[in-house]
């Protein structure tokens, strides 16, 4: 037969360590718990402050991020519209330039068709004085006569009275 052994002795030791442990216990409670304790929420409380501001932090960024994209769609858009305005006040610009082009071109045909009428008259009259002069000296060397010139002016605005009076005519 065989005699068990109890696991658990209730002597003195017994008391003096349940004692020992607790006043240990009271003492890191008093000393070390609390403290521990302390540094432990108030860690937890600064890291859920930093992840509030690093939260707080990321909505001002996005919200700034949606901004400058407002902004640059703003600005894309507005760069649309002043190059298409610009493109219509060239197309206007271009319109009035060649306008007035073909206003100036105008100008200057006409001018040039006066010009061309006046020159024409003053040849026609400088050539009927010449042919005046000419037929004079023919007549007076058929007539072997000579004119007074007096004379000779009669002559010549008499021919070129006739001149006139009938168009040259052309072959």
């Amino acid at each position: 037969m065989k005699v068990y052994q109890p696991l658990l002795y209730v002597d003195w030791n017994l008391l003096f360590t349940a004692v020992t442990l607790l006043v240990l216990f009271l003492i890191l409670k008093h000393f070390f718990f609390e403290k521990v304790h302390n540094f432990m929420e108030a860690r937890e409380k600064m890291v859920k402050d930093s992840l509030l501001r690093a939260e707080n932090v990321n909505r001002e960024a996005e919200d700034k991020l949606q901004m400058y994209r407002d902004k640059l769609q703003q600005a894309d858009d507005e760069g649309r519209k002043i190059v298409k305005e610009a493109r219509a006040s060239a197309k206007l610009q271009a319109g009035e330039i060649v306008e007035e082009a073909d206003k100036k071109a105008r100008n200057l045909i006409e001018h040039a068709q006066k010009e061309i009428r006046r020159e024409e008259y003053h040849a026609r009259k400088a050539l009927q004085e010449e042919i005046g002069d000419m037929a004079l000296l023919a007549a007076e060397q058929i007539l072997q006569e000579e004119l007074t010139p007096d004379r000779k002016k009669q002559l010549v605005s008499q021919i070129l009275r006739e001149a006139g009076e009938h168009p040259w005519k052309t072959s």
